[in-house]
């Protein structure tokens, strides 16, 4: 009976608090949560970009940086010496993902190894292969690009733009070379083979958003390919 009685008094706490106006804990906790959000900026991204930072905070810290045909914010710049075009994704406002790609790679092997050695200074020793290869399997390490946050309305016009991610979904598949995990990034090398060519490119990810971002189809992604091909 004590026990029935302590449920009762429970619910009738909750009924109360919903029927005085009052916010639940429930609602409490919600409320905390979203201020948190907003707060978050994480002590790790690219360069001087933070995760969580809004596209005006990234724009203060890479005023090179300029919304693309495509409504990505990009720029071009150089690293280790060789060109590349990063792209920059937001999530609900915030910054969630970016995108190296590097196109003019004359020796992708050499590359390769020079950007491991770099990114193990930075994040530690990479995953095993082994450890890679089961997860592979079981479909828990996505390669996607930061460009399909990018808030397009007009998805028919964006597949007609010239980018790095609509060549490299439509001419080749990628080969996940190494990747890297902390509490607050997931990073991945990756490289796409070609007839003519290959293009290396690093993957960055915020943690924190990469769970919200498995639900989302983007335009470049194989499930979105998927839904086109029945239009056909």
């Amino acid at each position: 009976m004590k026990f029935k009685a302590l449920g009762l008094s429970v619910v009738l706490g909750l009924s109360a608090g919903c029927a005085s106006g009052q916010p639940t804990a429930l609602e409490r906790r919600q409320a905390v949560r979203e201020s948190q959000d907003k707060t978050y900026r994480s002590t790790e991204g690219f360069q001087t970009v933070r995760w969580g930072m809004t596209p005006e905070e990234v724009r203060a810290q890479m005023p090179e940086a300029s919304v693309g045909p495509d409504g990505t914010l990009r720029m071009k710049t150089a690293i280790a010496e060789v060109p590349a075009e990063v792209a920059l994704g937001f999530l609900d406002n915030r910054l969630a993902a970016v995108d190296v790609f590097f196109e003019e790679v004359a020796d992708p092997r050499t590359f390769h190894s020079l950007m491991r050695d770099l990114l193990t200074r930075k994040y530690g020793e990479p995953k095993k292969p082994i450890e890679m290869a089961r997860e592979l399997k079981w479909e828990k390490l996505p390669i996607r690009f930061a460009a399909d946050l990018a808030p397009i309305e007009n998805l028919e016009a964006a597949a007609t733009v010239h980018t790095p991610e609509s060549m490299l979904s439509s001419q080749a598949r990628p080969k996940l070379l190494n990747r890297w995990t902390t509490l607050e990034s997931h990073v991945n090398l990756t490289q796409w083979s070609m007839l003519s060519r290959s293009v290396v490119a690093i993957q960055y990810e915020s943690a924190k958003y990469a769970p919200k971002r498995a639900d989302l189809i983007g335009r470049y992604s194989t499930k979105a390919r998927q839904e086109l091909v029945k239009e056909l």
